[in-house]
């Protein structure tokens, strides 16, 4: 096996695999903050329970990329499910994070209304996490007049990572307004769950597109983490996104959660449930699943590229993944790559090296004869397993014109085998059967 030659088109088959995996580089579920007693005593807000968590679901995109759309359609369900009701804000509590009045965040339990996002969670300021959040908060000792025993949204809950008293997850835009370019929402809407005056669990939808036009939402930092949704249950939350993501050259990809109908325009992306199925997410395994939206050390079986064709004179034992194309047979069988380069040392340019052998008996018990007639000098014979492993070697000169050599084989197992035979400067192939 020529390794100079195999590597470049490894990579572009890497490279191939992987571009639509690191359009979205990960979907993060934040736990943005866990209600306490006192935050349930808030009566304007109203209906927050006790333990309740509020989740923020980021989309990481690359650099270049940006969010199109949020969907549901015949071949693919978009579902926002818990195992409890949402928590939607009876007094300021909206659909969309967009239309919630910047002002009115630090109002009673406003600042946790469930909604869907396109990277907003105000009119005036994109989510983010809130450890990367650099501007402190506006959420500090909030009673919005309605708490009977203190101030809300205080709890500093370890399992929520920083208060929301000291970091709101919360940036401003600059000036101007926070509503998506093109802002449209088409079938379903989410309102039949997120409204201010709704209680439900589940939000199932066929039909529903939540979109923008080009040049679509990009996240506020370099990173391009999109806020998509804040939810606050006090059941267990799961989804299966369907989005549309834009690259840098304009061409829209669209990644679905699921695999039962796939359209030759959508790619499966693991990242996209919630709770995520494991499983290996390193291309660069055998074991790699597509699907998988976390790693679960399953990654075991390094991908070694090359020709596992027995037949072919740059046949790579040592390979476990076939790529034909890089297989050669001959000078006129090569997939237009150079034979010499593949298969060095067998002579494709000197007819003067060409030579005639063959093994005999084939199938063989216990000696394999060798003939190699028009050979000189000392050859090296590697007899190589099913697995391609070497199961027996031998150097030999052979003896007369017709350079013939006995090779014993009695030790082997039935079966299949590649008899390799290797000279200064050529190598040739042969298969025979052990009986």
């Amino acid at each position: 096996m020529c390794k100079k030659t195999i590597l470049p088109l490894a990579a572009l088959f890497l490279t191939t695999l992987a571009i639509g995996q690191n359009d979205i580089e990960n979907v993060v579920v934040e736990t943005y903050y866990v209600s306490n007693a006192n935050d349930a005593t808030d009566t304007i807000g109203g209906g927050l329970v006790a333990g309740s968590r509020t989740y923020r679901v980021f989309l990481d995109l690359c650099d270049s990329c940006a969010l199109r759309s949020i969907y549901g359609d015949v071949n693919h369900v978009l579902e926002i499910a818990s195992t409890a009701l949402f928590f939607n804000n009876r007094d300021r509590g909206e659909t969309y994070g967009h239309v919630i009045p910047n002002n009115r965040l630090d109002e009673n339990t406003v600042a946790l209304d469930s909604w869907l996002a396109m990277g907003a969670a105000s009119n005036q300021k994109f989510g983010v996490l809130k450890s990367e959040d650099p501007d402190g908060t506006i959420l500090d000792a909030n009673d919005g007049g309605s708490a009977q025993n203190g101030p809300l949204l205080v709890n500093a809950d370890p399992d929520a990572g920083i208060p929301l008293t000291q970091q709101d997850g919360l940036v401003p835009l600059g000036g101007g307004s926070a509503l998506p370019p093109g802002f449209n929402a088409t079938g379903t809407t989410p309102d039949s769950i997120f409204s201010d005056s709704i209680a439900g669990a589940v939000f199932s939808s066929n039909d529903t597109r939540i979109s923008c036009t080009t040049p679509g939402v990009k996240g506020p930092t370099v990173e391009s983490k999109i806020l998509i949704a804040q939810l606050t249950t006090a059941g267990e939350l799961s989804f299966c996104l369907n989005i549309e993501v834009e690259r840098a050259d304009g061409t829209i990809i669209k990644y679905v959660c699921g695999d039962s109908v796939v359209m030759p325009d959508e790619t499966v992306n693991g990242l996209l449930v919630y709770p995520p199925e494991c499983g290996c997410t390193d291309p660069n395994f055998l074991e790699y699943d597509p699907n998988a939206g976390c790693d679960d050390g399953s990654c075991l079986t390094t991908i070694l590229f090359g020709c596992l064709d027995t037949l072919a004179c740059n046949f790579d034992p040592a390979a476990n993944f076939n790529i034909p194309q890089l297989c050669c047979y001959g000078p006129d069988s090569c997939n237009g790559l150079d034979p010499n380069i593949l298969c060095p040392g067998l002579g494709f340019d000197d007819e003067q090296r060409i030579v005639e052998w063959q093994l005999y008996p084939n199938p063989a018990s216990a000696v394999l004869t060798i003939r190699a007639q028009g050979l000189s000098g000392q050859a090296k014979l590697v007899v190589l397993d099913a697995l391609g492993r070497s199961v027996l070697e031998s150097t030999v000169t052979p003896n007369g014109g017709e350079g013939r050599t006995d090779l014993a084989i009695d030790r082997l197992a039935r079966g299949p085998y590649l008899l390799r035979m290797e000279t200064e400067g050529a190598v040739w192939l042969r298969t025979f059967i052990a009986q």
